[in-house]
């Protein structure tokens, strides 16, 4: 095994695990041993592999700007990912680019697109020294060969009813029954936004949305003509969809299924056509995907709707047509007419996403890793206790955040503990890793054997 390694942090096991995955997969093959972590064990991490590099999602926060400069002095290399990376409105862009957490050492920060990297650059969050690179978005590589051999399904039934995935984006919803204590110490980090200073209509805003939302689904489980595939947001409340469509009559139940577990490619490369619920990045994977893709059109709320992608979409606003308008855009699934502009906001926004973000990203870690100095193994008694920690939740396969209690706690009294269970959830399990080392694995056995 390598004697350089790398952490890399994982913010959410569906957005986020496989996508790391295939960045170890690149790294490893450059001689670089990686460590796959959940974002909340950052800590650990430190005195449990003595890293080479750890990558973040984000240093958008004081804690980890101080913990930037601890890495430096052990010469630990700091990288930033973001797994969110398109920033339409300036006042996000900019709070993104550091600008109220500025003082931090980052070595590398990779971006989506170049209008972030110009704002980095304006901002500087991370001294002049940072290495600011555009590579793209690494996790939609997965839509390409060989690693979309990790979601090939079964063969489609001749005649069988076209699949339809409904993609929700209405995560303020959840918040509906937080408590005020909670909510403020929530949306903290974000009330220098302008946009998000006003939390409680924008969870008003989400809530009637989803009532919307509700609407449509249920008109496309009636009509018959379809089977739909419905994804909550993963930052929604699946139950919340499933209680009330447990309430529909059989016929309409038995033509929708919920998955909020799968990944976003695999969802997206085995249905006929996407729907969004107003701005959202699957509409944007859709066109990568290939797919035709429908946008519900809600209140057109400031944060939640952006003309500049909406109108690469075909709209609906109207639940009464929802139907017909599927059935169009099933019968014309190229949707011509947006495919330049489509092309072009993919450009601006995801750097054309080609399959290689992740090989570019590797490239360039990997150069600095094996470039760098030995890590100093000076770690304090707080860091080695948080490392012993690690080592022994992932001994019994428990995420870095486990507390026994907690599910008990989230179910009598939600509107406390309903965020630490929502981070609970999210949180990768070394098995997680495991299982998901070997879809990747037996993703590239299969394109090696296509090529014999």
């Amino acid at each position: 095994m390598s004697e350089k390694s790398a952490v890399i942090l994982v913010d959410h096991r569906t957005r986020d695990l496989m996508g790391s995955v295939l960045l170890a997969h690149h790294l490893e093959k450059r001689g670089v041993c990686c460590h796959l972590e959940p974002l909340e064990s950052y800590h650990g991490c430190l005195a449990a592999f003595a890293p080479d590099l750890i990558l973040f999602n984000h240093i958008n926060s004081s804690h980890l700007v101080k913990y930037s400069h601890r890495l430096h002095s052990l010469n630990v290399l700091t990288a930033v990912l973001p797994n969110e990376g398109i920033l339409y409105h300036e006042d996000t862009l900019r709070y993104n680019s550091g600008r109220f957490h500025k003082g931090s050492h980052m070595d590398f920060y990779f971006c989506w697109n170049d209008i972030h990297q110009r704002a980095l650059r304006e901002e500087g969050p991370g001294g002049k020294d940072t290495r600011i690179e555009v590579v793209g978005v690494p996790r939609f590589d997965l839509y390409f060969k060989p690693w979309s051999h990790v979601f090939d399904g079964p063969p489609r039934q001749p005649g069988a009813r076209p699949r339809i995935l409904l993609c929700t984006n209405l995560a303020f919803a959840r918040y509906e029954h937080l408590s005020d204590a909670d909510a403020a110490k929530f949306f903290a980090p974000f009330l220098r936004i302008p946009l998000y200073a006003d939390y409680k209509s924008n969870i008003q805003a989400h809530i009637r949305s989803r009532a919307k939302l509700m609407i449509f689904l249920q008109t496309l489980a009636e009509s018959g003509e379809f089977d739909v595939l419905l994804r909550p947001h993963p930052r929604e409340e699946a139950s919340w969809y499933a209680e009330r469509i447990a309430a529909w009559p059989e016929t309409a139940r038995a033509r929708i299924t919920m998955d909020s577990v799968s990944i976003m490619p695999e969802l997206m490369l085995n249905c006929d056509l996407e729907i969004s619920c107003e701005t959202c990045t699957t509409a944007m994977e859709a066109w990568i995907a290939r797919k035709p893709a429908v946008e519900l059109i809600f209140e057109r709320h400031p944060l939640f709707f952006h003309d500049n992608q909406a109108r690469l979409n075909v709209l609906c606003e109207d639940p009464a047509t929802i139907v017909e308008t599927l059935k169009h855009e099933l019968a014309n699934p190229a949707q011509a007419g947006h495919a330049e502009g489509r092309h072009e906001h993919l450009a601006t926004w995801c750097h054309t996403p080609d399959g290689r973000a992740s090989e570019r990203l590797a490239e360039m870690l990997a150069e600095a890793i094996h470039a760098k100095p030995p890590v100093k193994k000076q770690f304090t008694l707080a860091e080695r206790r948080k490392a012993a920690k690690l080592k022994l939740l992932r001994a019994l396969d428990l995420p870095y955040n486990f507390a026994p209690l907690l599910p008990l706690k989230a179910r009598l009294n939600p509107a406390d503990y309903s965020t630490k269970w929502m981070a609970y959830r999210k949180t990768i399990r070394p098995s997680d890793v495991t299982q998901a080392r070997a879809r990747l694995a037996e993703a590239m056995r299969v394109e090696e054997g296509s090529a014999r």
